[in-house]
């Protein structure tokens, strides 16, 4: 389940006039990603101007421009690289893991992490959902971006034993349902302040979840994998 980053499409109405200049400096796309997640991630698209992005950064507009095509070349770009740090730490955390409570767990443990090391990328990641159900270019663009984290939790999806999840059906329904509940995660950590309340929400939740599981499968351990296996020898 190794994050990617997608690109603009060759096609792409967002894509830039050519190569920037050397001197422009190979710093200025970083520092540009950096203001417009900052800016972007607290106003949203529409609240940000190419002037104030360019401000905030210290370049010029047309640096903008040159750069990424236009305003929402920039946000398909900051986009891309939120979900892409932000998968890349997930899948970092849940390495090896077969069984799906424990994947679960650790999904919801590196939002906690996340969401410490960087409140700006979680608020991002609502921003996204946000605009690309308003914004048809946006959602054009960045589907290659959402089907890699609807992905994500697709392959968390298939390690569920079958008496949570059977069959194709019901294994896509969960994938859905734990990207809504990643999804609501995100909501709240905009609206919550404090880190610390934040956290306790997420071990909440993570306990619950646990605990329905281990509820649901009959036992502690069984993943999907030895399940199948089990029912081999029966």
């Amino acid at each position: 389940m190794a994050a990617t980053r997608p690109r603009l499409r060759p096609d792409s109405p967002l894509r830039g006039p050519g190569r920037p200049k050397a001197a422009d400096g190979l710093d200025t796309r970083e520092v540009l990603l950096r203001v417009g997640l900052r800016l972007f991630a607290t106003k949203g698209f529409a609240g940000v101007s190419v002037n104030e992005i360019a401000e905030a950064a210290k370049v010029s507009a047309p640096v903008i421009y040159q750069r990424f095509g236009s305003k929402a070349g920039l946000f398909v770009a900051v986009a891309e690289d939120v979900y892409a740090r932000g998968l890349g730490h997930l899948e970092s955390s849940m390495a090896g893991v077969e069984r799906f409570d424990e994947a679960i767990d650790l999904v919801l443990q590196g939002f906690a992490e996340l969401y410490r090391m960087d409140r700006e990328l979680t608020a991002m990641v609502l921003t996204v959902l946000v605009e690309v159900s308003r914004d048809d270019v946006l959602a054009d663009e960045l589907q290659p971006t959402l089907r890699t984290f609807r992905a994500f939790f697709d392959g968390i999806a298939a390690l569920a034993p079958p008496t949570i999840a059977s069959d194709a059906r019901s294994r896509r329904d969960l994938s859905r349902a734990l990207v809504a509940m990643c999804s609501g995660l995100t909501s709240a950590a905009v609206m919550t302040t404090n880190a610390a309340d934040y956290e306790s929400m997420v071990e909440i939740m993570r306990t619950i979840i646990t605990v329905r599981t281990r509820e649901v499968t009959g036992v502690q351990d069984l993943s999907a994998t030895e399940n199948c296996q089990a029912a081999q020898y029966e």
